[in-house]
């Protein structure tokens, strides 16, 4: 089972369009059942998550943890997605100080 995992800081009053650009699953190699776990370091980051044309969430306000997602508590959003399909993590900044979104993307593959 494939894992993108990282932590992004994102400037105060910014925004990062896709925190999974450049991994190479960021456009999926087959069929798969995507969990998404998001945690911020602070109050103030709200993220927006699509798998494909599916808008999982919009103005999401993750756990603010400050530590990375730990499977199953912050894994909240999940979706089945097709082969070619992209994933995509936007994370905004609403507030002046730099703030840090930690992630993960379980990705099973189908069949």
């Amino acid at each position: 089972m494939p894992v993108i995992q990282g932590s992004v800081s994102i400037a105060g009053n910014a925004v990062n369009d896709n925190v999974l650009s450049g991994s190479q699953f960021e456009f999926l190699p087959y069929n798969a059942r995507l969990a998404f776990g998001l945690v911020a370091s602070a109050t103030g980051l709200i993220v927006d998550v699509y798998s494909g044309q599916d808008a999982l969430c919009e103005a999401y306000a993750p756990s603010t943890a400050n530590r990375f997602p730990i499977n199953p508590d912050d894994f909240n959003l999940q979706d089945i997605a097709a082969g070619g399909e992209r994933i995509k993590v936007r994370a905004r900044n609403t507030t002046g100080g730099a703030l840090t979104l930690f992630f993960s993307v379980n990705i099973m593959p189908l069949g």
